[in-house]
């Protein structure tokens, strides 16, 4: 192991980016993508971070500094001593069930004597909507319900990405390297030696550590879907935002029509042919004049780490061929599934201020649609996101369905990081 950690570290140097193990010159930062990731899976932990009072409050907390010093003790150890095992090292990482346990007791204990923390619970993490599946809990119930969360979605990032367990979806979601090899392993080990290290912490929260790393390794893998093409106010869905300030909704029978995307199972079509139907499909809804949006939903998912985006691409066929104006388009381009097609586009929905007690339509090829409108695609999102994203109405024809939006879609699911 030590002879791979020093090949590559000279490999590193040669770089440019050598930095001395024990002492780096420099704080670390993580790209600005990962701070996009870390807000769109863990909102929680960001708005700890965010509030000074609160902050301070679980940094000087005896139960949690006891939980950080123990980790940071483990991973100082434990870096060299684990040699090429990346199970050892990420053991160390995660959080167990004895730790688990005892931040639950303590976050229990804070929010029966602490105001700041019960002011920070109701007014912030109540308030943004990112835990909105629990918001007939308590505050204390919600705070935990909250963290865990958040723990269970570090955990699962540290085996997806770090030992390669097989994700729900493996086919489009696995980790970009051979687990295996000694390249891998490498690099593994050498961002665990640099996060670890690295000078004037900004914090010593008790997560920070579990957090860096699982950031580092989305990071490392490519894996940042979740964080391009933003802000979509500012890019992409410019145009139709600014012109969803004029719409008379009121004059059409649907808030929207949602056309789902299908991806192409190679690396030089941008389109499916399938994706190419879904499209014309949508623009005869368009073309009714049943809504005066279309939202195409559809991210980098097809085939694995696929070059195109296939929301983009759906925009540009329904400009360019249908001649459709983007002021009339809005783009989904993080969605993955199905059940966070209809998720993404209600989120949309409520962000840019559309009537979400207005029906829309989802729009797609014949299989997909029957799919849509079995009970068993509700089985599945309650299962994969714990509620229903969207109430499935009335079917239209053989491939439109209405659906009424959900506000419930505002919640994160961090256990999917790649759309969460």
């Amino acid at each position: 192991m030590k002879k791979i950690f020093y090949m590559l570290m000279v490999f590193v140097c040669i770089s440019g980016y050598c930095q001395e193990r024990k002492g780096f010159d420099v704080d670390y930062k993580f790209p600005e993508s990962s701070s996009l990731i870390q807000d769109k899976n863990f909102y929680l932990l960001t708005a700890i971070q965010n509030d000074k009072v609160v902050r301070e409050i679980l940094e000087n907390n005896a139960v949690f500094n006891i939980i950080y010093k123990r980790q940071q003790q483990e991973i100082g150890s434990k870096i060299d001593s684990c040699k090429d095992s990346l199970s050892c090292l990420i053991s160390i990482y995660q959080f167990n069930n004895e730790d688990l346990k005892s931040i639950k007791e303590e976050f229990q204990h804070l929010m029966k004597e602490t105001k700041e923390l019960q002011d920070f619970v109701k007014n912030n993490i109540r308030a943004s909507g990112k835990y909105e599946n629990f918001k007939n809990e308590t505050d204390t119930e919600l705070l935990l319900k909250a963290w865990q969360v958040c723990a269970q979605g570090m955990n699962r990032i540290m085996k997806v990405y770090g030992i390669g367990e097989a994700p729900q979806y493996a086919a489009i979601d696995s980790v970009s390297y051979d687990v295996k090899s000694k390249f891998y392993k490498g690099s593994v080990f050498m961002w665990s030696d640099m996060i670890h290290n690295k000078k004037n912490k900004a914090n010593t929260l008790f997560f920070q550590e579990s957090l860096d790393f699982s950031l580092s390794l989305l990071y490392m893998n490519h894996r940042d879907e979740v964080a391009r093409y933003e802000p979509l106010e500012e890019k992409e869905n410019k145009k139709a935002l600014d012109h969803i300030k004029q719409i008379n909704f009121n004059a059409f029978d649907y808030a929207s029509i949602l056309i789902l995307g299908n991806g192409p199972e190679n690396y030089q079509d941008r389109l499916s042919a399938v994706g190419k139907l879904n499209i014309q499909l949508g623009v005869l809804e368009y073309e009714a004049k049943k809504a005066p949006l279309i939202i195409v939903s559809g991210g980098h998912a097809h085939p694995f780490r696929a070059p195109y985006c296939e929301a983009i691409e759906m925009k540009k066929e329904l400009m360019d061929i249908y001649h459709i104006p983007e002021e009339n388009i809005l783009i989904d381009p993080f969605a993955r599934h199905t059940t966070t097609n209809l998720r993404n586009a209600v989120r949309m929905m409520i962000s840019y201020q559309m009537p979400i007690n207005k029906k829309s339509i989802v729009v797609t090829n014949v299989s997909h649609s029957d799919y849509v409108g079995n009970p068993n695609f509700n089985a599945r999102c309650m299962e994969e996101l714990g509620y229903l994203p969207a109430i499935i109405l009335k079917r239209l024809n053989s491939t439109a369905i209405e659906f009424m939006p959900k506000i419930e879609s505002l919640h994160q699911n961090p256990i999917d990081p790649l759309d969460p």
